[in-house]
């Protein structure tokens, strides 16, 4: 990505000052965008129609609603090694008068080498270890035979103390090469930490009159030699993976979008992994804006990181997860960017609040589950973020 000094001192300086940004390279992509904002994260609509400035919305796991979001508004808008600033009249060339004092310091950060460091958040997650998550599993299964839902997506957060004066910045650009297919960001949100994400999945994409989502699921290590077409999946990922189709067909059509194409399932690569995915997109006509609000509403959280029926398996992880996922599982991404709003699933993902990276991991339970199987997939999930961190020794977690 070609990253201008400029722009590392903006965003340094933002940090430096607690004011929230967002970074991301889309997928395949080879350009850095971002979003600056001068003013703390606010409530948004996503699909709303008038919005003035683009914005960078965040929807949290549990959410009411997913359409009513948290934001970070546009001041500085960031395109590769290019910034520029937004008013009421739209993108301009030059600040505005309440960013000067932000481009003064970052004058000066820019000579500078200074990391770019995570901003302030609260208190570690609860981690939940081996035999915890297998006793989890255990349950998650007992309660699938005894029919109180068919699939839940149980999930775990997992601390690493970081080393000293890790660059958060430099994480970025190194998960950024290292999953070249996924859609990459750093958020910083003064008060929850900032968020490092190379998720794989799109929620909802709309941009030139199409709209766009996808149903996926299932994880395995890729193999060397073997072509994506021959890789065979085990009857417990196909029947995870045809839930989640059959639960996005149905939120389209009851959200009036009933003309979409369906492609799939195929399988995906995303790094070392792969996943089994479907994709759906709808041509949109004039009126079928008002309907994409409800739309999101009903996708988020997707089945695939919360089960099947959704309520029921909401209930299970509300009393038995032991930790509020706050942003994870949720969704994160640019709305009103060039025309488009493109929004992701939040996997693959880290929180770093102060020296401790969180690292969230999870899977699909289903009634053929096996709690050691399970527990092995998690870990294995670890290493899409975090390879990419610089820790020292963590401490033993408990059991």
């Amino acid at each position: 990505m070609d990253v201008s000094q400029d722009v590392k001192a903006l965003v340094g300086t933002a940090s430096d000052r607690g004011l929230p940004f967002a970074l991301w390279r889309r997928p395949d992509g080879d350009r850095m965008e971002g979003i600056v904002s001068c003013e703390p994260v606010c409530g948004r609509t996503v699909f709303a129609g008038g919005h003035l400035a683009p914005f960078y919305a965040l929807g949290r796991f549990a959410a009411p609603r997913a359409n009513q979001c948290d934001a970070i508004t546009a001041d500085a808008i960031i395109r590769g090694a290019e910034i520029s600033w937004w008013s009421e009249d739209g993108a301009v060339s030059g600040p505005t008068s309440h960013s000067q004092k932000i481009l003064a310091a970052a004058a000066e950060r820019r000579n500078g080498a200074l990391p770019i460091k995570a901003s302030a958040g609260g208190p570690i997650p609860e981690q939940t270890g081996p035999e915890a998550y297998r006793d989890l599993v255990a349950r998650a299964v007992s309660e699938i035979e005894a029919g109180s839902f068919r699939k839940v997506v149980l999930s775990r957060c997992e601390a690493r103390p970081l080393a000293p004066d890790t660059d958060c910045f430099c994480l970025f650009e190194d998960l950024a090469r290292k999953l070249p297919a996924a859609f990459v960001s750093l958020v910083s949100l003064p008060g929850e930490g900032t968020w490092l994400v190379g998720t794989p999945e799109t929620l909802v994409s709309v941009r030139d009159g199409t709209l766009r989502t996808v149903a996926l699921a299932g994880t395995q290590w890729a193999k060397d030699g073997v072509p994506l077409a021959d890789i065979c999946w085990p009857d417990k990922i196909i029947e995870e993976q045809a839930l989640v189709s059959a639960y996005i067909r149905r939120a389209l059509e009851a959200s009036g979008l009933t003309a979409y194409e369906e492609l799939g399932p195929h399988t995906v690569a995303a790094a070392a992994l792969v996943h089994l995915r479907s994709d759906f997109s709808v041509t949109l006509a004039a009126d079928d804006a008002a309907k994409l609000g409800g739309l999101l509403d009903r996708l988020s959280p997707t089945s695939a990181v919360l089960g099947m029926p959704k309520e029921p398996a909401l209930d299970f992880l509300v009393a038995n997860e032991g930790y509020d996922r706050g942003y994870y599982t949720g969704f994160l991404g640019p709305v009103g960017f060039d025309g488009g709003t493109d929004l992701y699933v939040n996997l693959r993902t880290c929180q770093i609040i102060g020296d401790t990276a969180c690292l969230y991991v999870g899977g699909g339970i289903v009634a053929q589950s096996q709690p050691d199987v399970e527990w092995e997939e998690t870990v294995q999930k670890t290493r899409t973020v975090g390879t990419v961190l610089p820790t020292r020794e963590p401490e033993p977690v408990d059991a």
